[in-house]
């Protein structure tokens, strides 16, 4: 596969932000091409099928690295796999950037977001910031997150799946903002620079504990999946593998509290 050839397991950053932004954009104009009835939810299963083969084999170098660990128990989980968070990040981002200059800048492709658009629309009407609403939002994300453990515990690559879908509401979202500058009879290219940062930085302060508690979730799902494969589940090794990935699981809950109690209160 190209792309495969293009973004190894040890791409740099840069390379995966720009491959996804390109690719994530292609994914748009092909849906709407194809099937522009079913092109809001088509557009983010291609960016799926697109990446991951990807992600797979980036998956497949940390069992690898999961494996060698296991004879170093005194490894470090955490830095272990951020270079897999780091990739997670720049897919994230560049699929978002991709969906919210589309979304501006191909006013006739709004039928590509309808389904974000729709969510979005949900989210304002039923906002409040209340405990009860705390709680509500906390579920919700938690809902997401434990769907991203068992996809990456089962599946492997396909919760890439949770984690296009979610930039693709955050992308509609920021390409919602760069609009309303606009209309404010604001120039076309700075309103959509204004939009970015504005969107972004309006909902940084809860939305980035919430998508890295998504990142380790699935993290934590695959070093799960390694140990299950590789020890036998009655060894000190795989014990210490289920007490890394619950660690990283609880890690992932306090994100996901933190960001519920962020997005109320501010």
């Amino acid at each position: 596969m190209v792309l495969e050839s293009l973004l190894r397991a040890h791409a740099r950053s840069y390379k995966i932000l720009g491959m996804s932004f390109l690719c994530s954009f292609l994914a748009i104009v092909l849906s709407v091409r194809m099937f522009p009835a079913q092109s809001s939810i088509l557009s983010v299963a291609l960016i799926t099928m697109i990446f991951i083969p990807f992600f797979q084999k980036m998956f497949e170098r940390d069992e690898l690295s999961e494996v060698l660990s296991l004879r170093n128990l005194k490894d470090n989980v955490f830095s272990r796999h951020s270079p897999t968070v780091k990739a997670f990040s720049m897919f994230f981002l560049g699929t978002a950037l991709a969906i919210s200059t589309a979304f501006f800048f191909l006013p006739d492709y709004a039928g590509a977001f309808s389904l974000q658009s729709d969510t979005l629309r949900s989210f304002a009407t039923g906002r409040a910031t209340d405990t009860g609403t705390m709680i509500m939002l906390m579920l919700n994300n938690t809902q997401v997150m434990l769907l991203m453990f068992i996809l990456s515990t089962i599946l492997g690559a396909g919760a890439i799946l949770i984690l296009a879908w979610n930039a693709s509401v955050i992308g509609v979202y920021v390409g919602m903002v760069a609009r309303a500058f606009s209309a404010a009879s604001v120039d076309p290219a700075f309103a959509y620079l204004y939009g970015v940062n504005a969107g972004l930085f309006s909902i940084a302060l809860h939305g980035i504990p919430e998508i890295m508690a998504y990142f380790v979730a699935g993290i934590a799902g695959g070093i799960l999946s390694v140990g299950m494969a590789r020890e036998d589940v009655q060894s000190l090794k795989f014990k210490r593998v289920l007490v890394d990935s619950l660690k990283l699981l609880v890690l992932a809950q306090v994100m996901i509290a933190g960001a519920a109690w962020l997005e109320v209160a501010f």
